[in-house]
């Protein structure tokens, strides 16, 4: 290093404790201790992979516990270090700086000083060449999840590396058991002259979880949508709970630009009768944290005047990368509309929910981006990831519409519309066979629709709109008109007679009026969340659609309607079986992780 270029380094370090000392006396400049840039001039850091690396001796530390931290060479020989500021950033939150260093290698070239917190920081006194450093980083007591170790590591005054980073080091709680320490480092295996400015290389190592899912399964209770998510990490909503002692810390996190998350304390697995906590993004991007009561299925549903504020105080919140997240405490025990939650000695289902909108300033929008509840009570301190609620019902529901509305209903049609005169001269149990399965084909719609819309009224708890969704009230409507075409049917005027007439016209409208309207319920049943249907669902409906008019088109016209029969129904019978797969292992992704091992 020339002479000048350690003088300037020098000035550099003597102008930011002057900076340190006169403007912020236990800690560094914000700028230059956030951004860790060294300002020299208008020099950029370099673009090449650096020369450096920073290795931790364990991947896990206890709170207020110690590792090793070192800046090295990932070369094999020794990469000399001029000048370098050291510092354990939050992965939730890149600009917190975390814990305190204890000891420095060489004190009279390396130092402790103060950025945001006490000796939060390491950093040279002189610009002499400096070999590998080790340093000893103290975990805080009061902080959970990961942390990376970054730095800016220089050559000299105009050769530096910004964001030379560590592996994630996750802070646990004192109980946890950690094997035995390894280092953790990126160093390669070949032995080689380092070069000081080399091409870059693509990462293969995938980015490191969020912070929420750090401990979810050692140290924290972790509760996710959709199901089985925790471990991958990519939940549209996300609730986790770690416990120390009768403190409850809550974390709380939605994906895909929400509006709010939030999660519910609740004595069942319904929506309704909840001590809800919500996360809200207010429209100038800060973040309040509130509690809320919830009604089942009637007005307000939701108010957060009937809950006291002052159960929870929120302690770490953020807007990244469209992911809404906070963290906060809440009262062991709480009383919400004369209801006691005691945490500690009761269980409870655990909810988490997430919009995209809001009802109005003080209540929360449908959620229309996650909802789910845990499968059964849980006692909140214990640890690990909970299962959600069974969908077994849901997709009955759904399987026994589709089989009714796509296939018995449309082969149903079809038959009596082009084949009560095509199909002669043959019976089956006393009967035209047209008549016949006609008759055997509605009535498995009539059987599959009640049947599939008790079901649904057993898995909401009774009748329920679905937000904005037209959904239910559709299917009601179809639910009523099909249930009335049998009894209509029964009591049909005899043929030639005066009625007669009107009964057939009123009988093709009310079937065709439950066709149309059940088919449009299923298309909108592909945007109601709860059935995690791929948004490509709606193009294999609509290409139902098109085969099945186009097929009414031709049967009108065409002479050979029993070999179009003979096409129509198995292609009816694909579309049906496609469908009924995707709501079967819905959501389909997870579905084909599952099945590949991945």
């Amino acid at each position: 290093m020339l002479p000048r270029k350690r003088d300037a380094w020098i000035l550099l370090g003597v102008l930011c404790l002057v900076k340190i000392s006169t403007q912020h006396g236990s800690g560094a400049p914000p700028g230059a201790c956030l951004d860790q840039m060294p300002r020299h001039s208008s020099i950029l850091p370099q673009s090449s992979v650096p020369p450096y690396a920073i290795s931790t001796s364990s991947a896990q530390v206890r709170q207020g516990d110690s590792i090793n931290v070192t800046i090295g060479s990932p070369f094999g020989a020794p990469v000399p270090i001029g000048g370098f500021i050291l510092q354990a950033r939050a992965i939730q939150n890149t600009e917190q700086i975390i814990g305190k260093f204890t000891t420095v290698p060489y004190p009279e070239t390396t130092q402790i000083i103060n950025c945001r917190g006490e000796n939060d920081t390491v950093t040279h006194s002189t610009p002499e060449d400096k070999p590998p450093l080790t340093f000893t980083w103290r975990a805080p007591a009061d902080f959970l999840g990961g942390v990376a170790f970054r730095a800016t590591v220089a050559q000299s005054y105009a050769t530096f590396w910004r964001n030379v980073e560590s592996s994630l080091v996750e802070v646990v709680s004192p109980d946890t058991v950690i094997t035995t320490p390894s280092i953790v480092t990126t160093t390669q295996t070949t032995k080689q002259e380092p070069p000081v400015i080399m091409e870059s290389k693509p990462k293969t190592t995938p980015p490191p979880l969020d912070v929420i899912y750090q401990g979810c399964a050692d140290t924290k209770l972790c509760f996710g949508v959709p199901q089985n998510c925790i471990a991958s990490g990519n939940c549209k909503a996300v609730v986790a709970i770690f416990v120390v002692g009768d403190t409850y810390t809550f974390e709380i996190q939605g994906t895909d630009n929400p509006k709010y998350v939030a999660a519910a304390l609740s004595t069942d697995n319904k929506m309704g009768d909840d001590s809800a906590m919500e996360c809200v993004r207010n429209d100038n991007g800060r973040v309040t944290l509130f509690t809320s009561w919830t009604y089942p299925k009637s007005e307000p549903y939701v108010k957060r005047s009937d809950s006291p504020q002052e159960i929870v105080q929120l302690l770490e919140s953020s807007t990244i990368d469209g992911k809404l997240y906070c963290k906060f405490k809440r009262d062991a025990v709480s009383t919400v509309k004369g209801q006691i939650f005691d945490m500690a000695k009761n269980k409870y289902y655990l909810m988490v929910v997430s919009g995209d909108t809001m009802k109005d300033a003080e209540r929360v929008g449908f959620h229309t981006l996650a909802f789910e509840s845990t499968s059964e009570p849980l006692a909140l301190a214990s640890v690990g990831t909970a299962a959600g609620a069974s969908k077994l019902l849901l997709k009955l529901h759904g399987c026994f519409m589709l089989i009714a509305w796509l296939g018995t209903a449309s082969l149903g049609i079809v038959l009596a519309r082009y084949f009560r005169k095509t199909w002669v001269g043959k019976t089956l149990g006393g009967k035209d066979i047209w008549f016949a399965y006609h008759r055997i084909l509605m009535v498995g719609t009539w059987v599959l629709t009640v049947v599939g819309f008790i079901i649904i009224l057993v898995e909401v708890g009774g009748f329920a709109t679905t937000g904005d969704n037209p959904h239910a009230i559709t299917g009601l409507v179809t639910v009523i008109l099909c249930f009335i075409q049998p009894i209509g049917a029964y009591f049909r005027p005899h043929p030639g007679t005066r009625k007669r007439p009107i009964f057939n016209w009123a009988h093709w409208f009310f079937g065709n009026a439950a066709h149309i309207l059940g088919i449009a319920t299923i298309f909108f049943a592909v945007y109601l969340q709860k059935a995690e249907l791929p948004p490509w669902t709606v193009y294999v409906l609509a290409a139902f659609v098109v085969f099945h008019v186009v097929m009414h088109i031709v049967l009108s016209f065409a002479g050979f309607r029993k070999h179009l029969l003979g096409v129509y129904a198995p292609i009816i019978i694909i579309f049906v079986i496609v469908l009924i797969c995707l709501v079967a292992l819905a959501p389909i992704g997870e579905a084909y992780n599952s099945v590949m091992g991945a």
